[in-house]
Formats: C-alpha cells, structure tokens, sequence
C-alpha cells in the first residue's frame, strides 16, 4: 500500500459524484459515511472498529487543529503524533491533491508494526485549509479492507471551521469534576533518585550522586502544543541542577494522549533558573499514554495517571509506581507551591 495513485484517485472522484446513500455523521468539521464496527467517541476524535480473529480495520475522525500553514508539515506533524510510535518497515510515501471546498489534501501510507498490533498499515490523510488541519487516519491488516476504506475517504466532506474550544478530558471517578488537562502544571517528584534516567553514562551519575531529588512536570495547552520538564538535584551539586526540557505537539483520542517531541534537550542551570553552559539535544521519545483522573480524598485533589500504551516504562518518565485501580503508572497533581522554578522568596528551608 503507497499513496493514492490516479486510478485510486479516479474511483474516489468517481465515488464523490456518485453521492453513494449511507447513514452520514459530521465530526467538527467532517462529515463521514459511517463505517461498520463498534463507535467510539472521546472529545478529541470519534473511532470505528470492525475485526474477526485475524484481520482488523479502524478508523478515526479528529478534531480539527491550526495548522502550520502547509500541507507537507502539516502531514509529517500529524503522522509523527498519531504513528510515531510505531516502527516503519515499508517506505512512507505521500501526496497531496486538490479537495472540494478549498481544502488541500495529503494522503499518505506505510506499513507499519507495534507489539500490540503487529503488522498493518497505516493511511493517514490529512486536510489543509481555512488555517486549520483535520485528520483521518485509518488502520487495516489485510486487503479485504481495501474497497470499504476507499469508499470511507472517498465520502469525506469538509466545511470551513467555526471556533473550536478546547475539550477538558472526561471524567471518570471520584469527587466533583476533574480539571481540564490546560487548567495545570502537572507535576511527580521523587526523593533519593538514584536511577537517574537522563542518558548520563555510570561514571557521570556517579559524580552527580545518588542523594537528592527528581521532578517531572508537563504543561498542556490549548492550542495542542505542550512542554515537558524533567529537573534532577543532588547534594554533591547542591548549587545547581539539570533540567531535561521538552517541548513538541500532543493529541487526544478517547483516552489517550499522544506526544510527539520536536525539541528535547540537557540544560545545566543554577539554582534560580539561569542556563550554564551549552544544552545538549537529546533522542526524541514519542509515545502514547492512556490517561485517567483519580481523585484521592487525602490529599483532596485531582491526579492525572498516565498509563504507557507500551506497558513499559518510559525514558521520559522514569519508573512507574503502583496507581490503585490503574496499575503501574505515572501519576501526577498540580506543582506544589515551594517547587516553582525559581523558587518563591517567601518559601523557607
């Protein structure tokens, strides 16, 4: 499977003016043929399914973004958000063709793999317009698929956006209402950190030493960009600390969220915040969480879990730790007041 060559393109055309009767649905700015399968619907995205034993076909409809003002970074943005976790092992090749209603569309595919689903194939389309990008992306395992999935993307139809508020999460325990995900800094810290989890080789972790603390954060914002924070301090350097920073684009689909880094780098700062010295840039990590609120009447605040859809740990966040219901898992609430970066003036100790 490669891209949509002109005889696809042809038997889509021909499928647009044939106006094919279905049951239609619109999605924030799309409007679909409902396929076959299970519905699933979260606010960032509504999902189709459909299997037998072997075989396996989905398809995802997303809520529009802005975009970046063209159709080949907008394309290569949203396959590293929605299958960047994923291994490739055929070449991902793309186009991009003229789409009724002044939209601009990428179509691209590869075959792609990931422990969970094995081999299949990605085909993910991307639309450009009007300031914004929405995308369709469907995954199949076998070519059986084939004519449904054409006839599904032939049936898009796009209209101009309108404002697009952003979705808080849902709610799923405890309390009264979780926070959106944009309302906080998300915020885990750990005392003693030995393991320190930043590449540093035996001999450098060594010179740091194993007394002292580690802190993750992460902030989402609204327009789907977020920042990551991972700030380690030992008593050997106490006058200073390394700070892992990230920042790129993250997507949520029902109860995932997916992050796709464009920078990540090692600072060395002192302790009000001031850079020393040159950052190193670090490997990217893309990965997909399933995400959940936990409420703890203890503490008598929200936690936001995040569980690795790889069901291992993550570089980016260390060691899980158990979650109640959930599992091994990263859980973090908001930053307490004392651990802002600088510190307050009037915290003491």
């Amino acid at each position: 499977m490669i891209g949509p060559h002109a005889a696809v393109r042809a038997a889509l055309l021909a499928w647009l003016l044939a106006g094919a009767a279905a049951q239609a649905e619109t999605w924030d700015l799309v409007s679909f043929d409902v396929p076959a399968g299970n519905r699933q619907a979260g606010p960032e995205a509504v999902g189709f399914s459909e299997s037998t034993r072997t075989t396996f076909v989905t398809y995802a409809v997303y809520k529009s973004a802005p975009s970046a003002g063209d159709p080949a970074r907008d394309f290569a943005d949203e396959w590293k958000l929605l299958l960047g976790q994923y291994r490739l092992v055929s070449e991902l090749k793309s186009e991009t063709i003229d789409w009724p209603g002044g939209w601009k569309l990428t179509m691209g595919a590869a075959k792609v793999w990931s422990e969970q689903q094995r081999n299949f194939v990605g085909l993910l389309n991307v639309f450009t317009g009007h300031g914004v990008k929405a995308s369709v992306l469907v995954n199949y395992n076998d070519d059986v698929y084939r004519p449904k999935v054409d006839r599904f993307i032939a049936g898009l139809k796009l209209q101009p956006p309108a404002a697009v508020a952003a979705a808080a999460p849902p709610a799923v325990q405890g309390g009264s209402s979780p926070p959106a995900l944009t309302a906080h800094e998300w915020y885990r810290s750990a005392a003693n950190y030995s393991s320190w989890g930043t590449n540093f080789t035996g001999a450098q972790i060594a010179g740091i030493g194993s007394q002292g603390s580690a802190k993750w954060s992460y902030r989402f914002a609204a327009d789907g960009s977020y920042t990551f924070t991972h700030e380690f301090w030992s008593m050997n350097k106490s006058a200073e600390y390394w700070s892992i920073e990230e920042a790129g684009a993250y997507r949520l689909a029902g109860q995932t969220i997916a992050v796709a880094p464009a920078q990540v780098r090692r600072v060395l700062r002192d302790r009000d915040g001031r850079q020393q010295g040159p950052a190193q840039p670090l490997a990217p990590e893309p990965m997909t969480y399933r995400y959940a609120w936990q409420y703890l009447s203890g503490m008598q605040r929200w936690y936001l879990v995040l569980i690795p859809d790889t069901g291992r740990d993550t570089h980016r966040d260390g060691t899980r730790a158990p979650a109640g219901e959930h599992g091994a898992a990263y859980r973090y609430g908001p930053r307490p007041y004392c651990e802002q970066r600088p510190r307050p003036s009037d915290c003491k100790g």
